[in-house]
């Protein structure tokens, strides 16, 4: 959750369309959507259609006691199964990762998941891609989730003063977009309308329970029950909730 993003300003095809269709609600956010599902729809006929991209997912999926690092942007981790949307490293699996993960059913030893379900849609995309999370894991393996931790938020509004909110390191002073300690609540939970949905703890180990997952715990920052699985980003650090799951 990048605090410093600034507002979005009109950009041109936005401009252009409100020009050609001025009474539809052209917005960047109606654009946004419009990009991200062009990109997963290239993305999966891309790895429908062409026999490289074919051939390399079955080989991933007949891969066994695999760790897979969703969503992981430029951050690849060595000795992972890195996945993401939009790729420019060869080394990335092009996938959408929105309801599920190109392994093999038991085949993962863990997954780590470091501020992406945050961006999923919470009554269709979560579920699904949860429930894929606990189908691909091996017996014992782990799913890690690293999110921003709406209470820590929330308990920094309630406070009254600006200290709680020093301590998730909001910069100081606020983002000029971002003025009020309302406006930084409500970046957690909407962040342009990048992120879906806020979580706690409840929420998420709720979520998960009901993915099937039987053991749910808060974990810590580079803490993990399999050490492979903590090396997590310092940036995210101060303000992040940290929880892992087993069958």
């Amino acid at each position: 959750m990048d605090l410093t993003e600034r507002a979005p300003t009109l950009t041109l095809k936005q401009r252009v369309g409100r020009l050609v269709f001025p009474r539809l609600p052209i917005t960047r956010f109606l654009f946004d959507i419009l990009r991200d599902e062009a990109a997963a729809w290239a993305v999966r006929t891309k790895n429908a259609w062409l026999p490289s991209r074919r051939l390399r997912l079955r080989r991933v999926r007949a891969m066994h006691d695999v760790y897979v690092n969703v969503a992981c942007g430029p951050h690849m981790l060595p000795g992972f199964v890195n996945l993401d949307l939009r790729h420019d490293n060869p080394d990335v699996i092009a996938w959408d990762s929105r309801r599920s993960v190109p392994i093999g059913d038991g085949a993962a030893r863990g997954i780590r998941v470091e501020q992406f379900v945050e961006h999923l849609e919470a009554q269709e995309e979560l579920p699904a891609f949860l429930a894929d999370c606990r189908r691909a894991l091996a017996p014992g393996g782990v799913l890690r989730i690293i999110v921003p931790d709406a209470e820590r938020y929330l308990q920094a509004y309630c406070r009254g003063d600006l200290l709680g909110f020093w301590d998730l390191e909001v910069p100081n002073p606020f983002p000029d977009d971002l003025p009020t300690r309302m406006d930084i609540i409500n970046h957690v939970f909407h962040q342009w309308h990048e992120h879906r949905w806020a979580y706690d703890f409840e929420t998420l180990e709720h979520r998960l329970h009901a993915a099937g997952f039987t053991r749910v715990d808060r974990a810590a920052y580079n803490s993990s029950r399999d050490p492979k699985l903590g090396q997590d980003r310092d940036v995210h650090a101060p303000y992040s909730l940290y929880v892992e799951a087993t069958k």
